[in-house]
């Protein structure tokens, strides 16, 4: 023998020659800015120690044909670093780098553990208990659907979903590009006929900017999203419900291709904290989300109209027929105070029964084919009592509604808890902190949507800063609830009142 093996708990940096047993547990392709590859992968000796290792593009062609998953091999010589990566697959202080003097040898070594999913708790997520550079495996049972969206016409396409554990506690998964077609192409109706576990590996957990609540999103390289795996893992877990209560949790029994989907009913609403009256949400003169109830008094005639035309169909395709949504302004009362709220497809199929565009058929047989002249199909949005999660937009003094929430006396209670609580000529801020949420105020990322790119189970081969407009940071803490989609289109950037138009002058003093 060369030399006695070492375990990966004694690397010390600067020290390149050694030699250790070990198996490889994960290996990735990252593609980078100029198209040159290389591999990177986690390895793990006898201990259950693992270290991140990355090689050179220029050995890319040698490594992808040698290493393979979940071998066991010899590692001769590398250099131990800093683990100095904004993202952090191993909480080892170091990482490897592959040079030119390192080799590895193809052996069975039956003592080294075979690969283990290392779950972090959605519980730890909400009570803040992980690193913002530490990158987690998480499991939980698909609990909703937030949105979906196809790709094309400038826009990537991205999942929003909502996970939960066996205690209820859930957690927002967001999912881009690869990771939302696979999402979409296995979640058919054909395809669900149970409840569906979901894995994400190497997911990124990040505070939403406006709630505070955590999500989770792939990383830059290396994530894999599986779906009903086959794995003792997944049987543990699944065990861990027990068959009723797994049982209980419903199936979902239509596509998930299309924005206007009816979302499931979900009976974590809030917390009392961020119930406000109509009047204290505008008195903020801030963008915000909030809990709010008012009565439907009646439809705002706009220049919008109430319905307006998707530019991308449901192919995905922006060369595809558009296709006509709801987009209805309603004005809600409470307490004396009037706010305008904006009702989506979401809002107003449940109560009409009809899609805009069946109602919109039927005003063709009419010769009433346009927005500004209102259905009296419509009306069956008045005179109800309401709860609303919304998004309220300062800028247009609107409150846009996220979901109507529809659990039983949720009205009354909110209504008892504003009139003994909340004093309307001094509203109380509301909170925008990180601190971890209870259970309840988990689900509300279920309405809180935040993006971020994903990948598919196959390895991760491109990189979100050469394939997307946004950083990932920026995606993750953005909005991408259906009115949000949309609304972006009409908050284009306006040009700076400090700067000049193009083209004119400025004339200066001159001084005397």
């Amino acid at each position: 023998m060369s030399r006695a093996p070492i375990l990966i708990k004694d690397l010390v940096k600067g020290n390149q020659i050694w030699k250790m047993a070990i198996r490889v547990v994960d290996l990735w392709t990252v593609t980078e800015k100029n198209g040159y590859q290389h591999i990177e992968m986690v390895i793990q000796d006898g201990e259950g120690d693992k270290i991140h290792v990355t090689t050179r593009n220029r050995d890319f062609n040698d490594w992808v044909q040698q290493v393979k998953e979940h071998d066991t091999f010899f590692l001769y010589n590398g250099e131990p670093v800093d683990n100095d990566a904004p993202l952090k697959v191993c909480s080892n202080p170091l990482k490897l780098v592959f040079n030119g003097g390192t080799t590895m040898t193809s052996v069975a070594i039956p003592g080294i553990p075979t690969h283990k999913f290392c779950f972090h708790p959605i519980e730890n997520f909400l009570k803040g208990n992980f690193k913002h550079d530490l990158l987690y495996d998480v499991i939980g049972v698909l609990q909703d659907v937030v949105k979906t969206q196809h790709g094309g016409g400038g826009r990537k396409s991205c999942v929003n979903v909502t996970l939960r554990d066996v205690e209820g506690n859930i957690i927002e998964l967001v999912l881009w590009d690869d990771y939302g077609k696979q999402f979409m192409n296995y979640t058919t109706p054909d395809n669900i006929s149970g409840p569906t576990i979901v894995i994400l590996t190497h997911a990124w957990c990040k505070p939403n900017t406006v709630s505070g609540f955590p999500c989770l999103s792939n990383a830059w390289n290396g994530s894999r999203l599986y779906i009903n795996l086959e794995h003792p893992q997944v049987d543990e877990f699944k065990a861990s419900f027990g068959a009723t209560a797994l049982s209980n949790i419903p199936a979902l029994s239509q596509s998930l291709t299309c924005d206007s989907t009816i979302q499931p009913a979900n009976n974590f609403w809030t917390g009392l904290g961020e119930v406000k009256s109509i009047q204290a949400i505008s008195d903020l003169g801030k963008d915000c989300y909030a809990t709010t109830i008012g009565t439907t008094v009646g439809l705002r005639a706009s220049k919008n109209g109430w319905y307006f035309e998707s530019c991308t169909g449901s192919s995905g395709n922006a060369n595809s027929e558009p296709v006509t949504k709801f987009k209805v302004e309603v004005e809600v009362v409470y307490d004396g105070h009037k706010g305008i709220f904006v009702f989506w497809d979401k809002d107003c199929i449940p109560y009409t029964k009809l899609t805009a565009k069946e109602i919109r058929e039927v005003m063709k047989t009419a010769g009433e084919d346009n927005p500004k002249i209102w259905p009296a199909q419509l009306d069956v949005l008045l005179n109800r009592e309401l709860a609303f999660r919304i998004k309220y937009q300062s800028q247009y003094r609107q409150f846009s509604v996220v979901k109507i929430l529809n659990e039983e006396d949720l009205y009354n209670k909110f209504h008892n808890y504003l009139t003994t609580n909340q004093n309307p000529t001094n509203p109380p801020v509301l909170e925008n902190s990180t601190n971890a949420p209870n259970t309840n105020q988990a689900s509300q990322t279920s309405e809180q949507s935040l993006c971020a790119r994903a990948d598919s189970a196959a390895n991760h081969t491109s990189s979100p800063e050469a394939s997307s407009n946004t950083t990932p940071a920026k995606r993750i803490a953005m909005s991408t609830s259906v009115n949000d989609i949309i609304l972006a289109e009409e908050l284009t950037p306006k040009q700076s009142a400090t700067k000049p138009k193009p083209g004119k002058k400025i004339k200066h003093l001159k001084k005397e």
